[in-house]
């Protein structure tokens, strides 16, 4: 495409009234949401809405503003105190809240009224079955589970943090504390991957035998998907550290869900020593010519018959040929464990689903980390501010990744979500949303994904 091209590709996007556009379509009532939520503050003395304070720290987050202090300055606009008057409705707002004012309100809402925002926008999602193609076997949603650290302190922060011992290059012991979370992701699409549910991994108090774990905080966070989208037809997936039996039993007794957890002979030997033992015999199943490698696929079900195992335990392998660094030849192998029964139909589908784990949770934290949201960035000391602000962003990313689904003009011009981010900063700060404008926010209601 050549560069006048470009420009005038560039000229059709509008940029926040696009994003506004998109976020009406999929969610009318999301200033409602906000506004019904249990507001802390002593009404006597408010000047700003919770959509006022909610919009400006979603805004925040989908114009790449790192920092609280970036967000002031840039904010500082007559432009974008309309369009914040526009989205949060409330018609007074004369000036763009101070983030003093925004961290105080977040020190003070309960974590649980934006995961129950959050569970509101995901259930609309799902009623909507505009991503229904992206089930597993036609009928479960994929809900991956992947855990990443936050914020690292040289000491204390507060009684919740996690501690451990790092070992440098000389030798030397540094004690460090840190904060961690893990999230629980549905899969809508290749590219459209949201969070559902978190859950902070930290201690209950200062002075515990025991610290807090991902595999402590996965039952916990199971248990609210549960109570939250009791009906979904769900297949948990994970890496081998969730390939246990007790995890599976909860999984696919308690709550009565599929599992796919990828495996390995540290974890599960004994399930590992079965599967081998099958794949040597002559009625071992496999299929050649399979992904994008041409790779080859074995599979054996009720592998636990053999293992001595009590949970349903269905394996898989994919292997192919590729070269190493050094240009020599070497075999790659990816194994998993499954309650699915597998079939020559449904193989690849399965070695698919298990390696878009693999995808999603290198490239899902680390966008959010490295890329425009910054997520280890240190908004605010307060403990309670930190989840909320954490718990934005991942409400700020649902909107994002539908708007860069939808965006024609970013797919055709190859655009990355950061020159996106700056794009919708710059039409936040510059462009006045005029009536012709809601019209087009309120009426259009045609949205075509990828």
């Amino acid at each position: 495409m050549r560069k006048q091209e470009k420009r005038e590709r560039k000229k059709q996007d509008r940029g926040i009234v696009d994003f506004m556009m998109v976020s009406n379509h999929f969610f009318h009532s999301l200033r409602e949401w906000i506004l019904e939520m249990d507001d802390p503050r002593n009404q006597s003395y408010i000047t700003y809405t919770q959509a006022d304070l909610g919009y400006m720290a979603i805004l925040k987050n989908v114009c790449a503003q790192h920092s609280m202090r970036e967000m002031e300055e840039n904010f500082n606009q007559e432009t974008c105190i309309d369009t914040l008057r526009l989205l949060s409705g409330n018609r007074y707002l004369k000036e763009m809240p101070h983030y003093d004012t925004l961290n105080y309100y977040l020190e003070k809402l309960s974590p649980d009224c934006l995961s129950e925002l959050r569970r509101k926008m995901i259930t609309s999602l799902i009623r909507g079955k505009q991503f229904n193609k992206g089930r597993l076997q036609g009928k479960y949603w994929k809900v991956i589970l992947d855990g990443t650290g936050l914020f690292y302190f040289k000491e204390k922060h507060c009684e919740n943090c996690l501690c451990t011992v790092r070992t440098g290059e000389d030798g030397k012991k540094t004690k460090l504390y840190y904060h961690k979370v893990l999230e629980a992701k549905i899969v809508f699409s290749e590219n459209v991957v949201l969070s559902m549910g978190s859950e902070f991994i930290e201690n209950e108090k200062e002075n515990v035998s025991k610290q807090d774990c991902e595999i402590n905080a996965a039952k916990r966070l199971l248990k609210k998907i549960k109570k939250d989208y009791p009906r979904l037809p769900i297949c948990i997936q994970g890496d081998a550290l969730y390939a246990t039996e007790p995890f599976m039993k909860l999984c696919s007794g308690r709550y009565q869900w599929e599992y796919l957890f990828s495996q390995k002979d540290t974890r599960q030997k004994k399930l590992d020593e079965g599967f081998e033992w099958i794949k040597a015999g002559e009625d071992a199943e496999y299929q050649n010519g399979l992904c994008k490698e041409k790779g080859r696929g074995f599979f054996a079900n009720h592998v636990e018959e053999v293992a001595g195992k009590q949970a349903v335990m269905n394996v898989f392998e994919y292997e192919y040929e590729a070269k190493n660094e050094e240009g020599n030849k070497q075999i790659v192998r990816f194994q998993w464990v499954t309650s699915l029964k597998i079939t020559k139909r449904n193989l690849e589908e399965m070695i698919l689903a298990g390696r878009g784990r693999w995808k999603i949770e290198n490239e899902g934290f680390n966008n959010q980390k490295n890329g425009i949201y910054r997520i280890e960035h240190l908004n605010s000391k307060n403990s309670n501010a930190m989840k909320n602000h954490y718990l934005l962003t991942q409400i700020s990313d649902i909107l994002m990744q539908l708007y860069l689904a939808w965006n024609p003009y970013i797919r055709e011009l190859r655009q990355t979500i950061k020159n996106t981010s700056s794009w919708l900063l710059e039409s936040f700060r510059r462009q006045t949303v005029t009536s012709e404008d809601v019209s087009y926010i309120l009426r259009y209601t045609t949205i075509y994904l990828e």
